[in-house]
């Protein structure tokens, strides 16, 4: 036995220092990688779409996004970050075809920090995203921020709301993707409530692992509760605490798994303009809770279905971003200009050109970054081509998957290039 002592304690350091390399590695893995990313070709849309200029894909004004690239930077060098991009528009948005493209290609490159924003939206009569299911045990009434047209309306972060009177009300997340049946798991769950003396309180669990989370901050419009181990689903329940409560009223929730890398979250309402969120009375402070770095609007094809005049147009951007940097003036806006479509059922849109340079031109006096998708996807009627080449629906206003699919890795491409060329300046 004592001649086989020394090897044995050999092995065991062997494995000792091989378990913490692995170890070392995996909280560092980011350090191993170059700072620059690599446009790979499953990135690009290929050569099959001509009338696509993607040597013209390209951020205007992407030095005003330095702080981004900075942290993103940080986060594939050294790790530790965490950056925050919301992502708000129309029903282009909502689907979340597009936004899944550019979330999972930066969440490769720069480390995956959760899910982000969500909501039920078959509760509340509305399409939504595929990648999560929602289950619940009673009736709820949901609306949204673009049919309500009062002046100032009650939503918030989602530009959705549900409501219910039920005291035993639960509603369960489970973050699976329908078409891969991939689960992703969290810790961290934020659920927007604007709590008033008439509002139950919470309980955030999950069955599966019977777990019960902790609060851990809350406020007026929101609070944040914590998991002890992951978990891959979690349901909210009312809970009756005091005899003057009687609802329960949810804008969303977002969820994320502590982690740093990216969290991207995606806020879209079918038929929306900029003024329906800036009408919208929490949205920009319930934004806030999400730390934006980054705040993408997305805006555009509905004011394009009639004569949108500019000043007004104008008008309502300026409004909609003062609201958004009132409350996190460190985050920086990007403004888009969509992909040409047709006037709802009525041949080719004479509006989106004068739209888009509107659009267009307000960024560039503001100093924001712009995306020029209208531009450099072929302009004024391009929609022909779009649809072609099957990348519209038969409405001729809304995209394919493919089509969304493409302008993912469009606007994916344009984000990477604005980062490699601050990287290739920092040198």
């Amino acid at each position: 036995m004592m001649y086989h002592l020394p090897f044995r304690l050999s092995r065991i350091r062997l494995l000792a220092c091989s378990t913490f390399l692995l170890l070392f590695i995996g909280q560092c893995q980011s350090q191993f990688r170059p700072p620059q990313v690599q446009i790979i070709d499953s990135d690009t849309v290929g050569a099959g779409f001509q009338f696509i200029k993607q040597e013209l894909n390209e951020i205007i004004n992407r030095e005003y996004l330095e702080p981004v690239f900075e942290k993103l930077y940080d986060q594939r060098t050294s790790g530790g970050k965490k950056i925050s991009i919301v992502h708000v528009g129309d029903s282009h948005i909502l689907g979340n075809f597009l936004t899944q493209e550019v979330r999972d290609r930066l969440q490769r490159e720069f480390g995956d920090a959760g899910r982000g924003v969500l909501f039920p939206y078959k509760l509340a009569q509305s399409n939504g995203a595929k990648d999560f299911l929602a289950e619940t045990n009673t009736k709820w009434i949901g609306s949204n921020c673009q049919r309500d047209l009062s002046a100032e309306t009650a939503f918030g972060a989602t530009g959705f709301k549900l409501t219910t009177t039920n005291p035993n009300a639960e509603l369960t997340f489970r973050l699976r993707d329908t078409a891969t049946s991939e689960s992703r798991l969290f810790t961290k769950v934020t659920v927007f409530q604007r709590k008033t003396a008439l509002e139950y309180d919470l309980e955030v669990k999950d069955e599966t692992t019977r777990q019960t989370s902790r609060l851990f901050i809350e406020d007026d419009y929101s609070r944040t509760f914590f998991f002890d181990r992951p978990v891959g689903s979690v349901t909210i329940s009312a809970k009756k605490t005091a005899p003057e409560q009687r609802t329960l009223t949810l804008d969303g929730l977002s969820l994320e798994n502590e982690l740093s890398g990216i969290i991207y979250h995606s806020i879209g309402v079918n038929g929306a303009k900029f003024m329906d969120f800036a009408r919208a009375k929490y949205f920009a402070r319930q934004v806030a809770d999400l730390e934006p770095d980054l705040v993408i609007l997305s805006f555009g094809t509905n004011e394009s279905q009639g004569t949108s005049e500019p000043t007004y147009l104008r008008k309502t951007m300026d409004l909609l971003i003062s609201q958004i940097l009132e409350i996190s003036p460190s985050a920086r806006i990007m403004l888009t200009t969509p992909a040409d479509s047709y006037l709802r059922g009525r041949g080719l849109n004479p509006h989106m050109a004068k739209t888009s340079e509107v659009i267009r031109e307000y960024a560039k006096e503001k100093g924001y970054a712009i995306w020029d998708l209208f531009y450099f996807s072929g302009g004024e009627n391009s929609s022909t081509l779009w649809k072609s080449n099957g990348l519209m629906t038969s409405d001729s206003v809304h995209y394919t998957k493919y089509g969304y699919a493409l302008q993912g890795k469009l606007l994916y491409q344009s984000l990477i290039k604005g980062y490699n060329g601050f990287v290739e300046n920092k040198r």
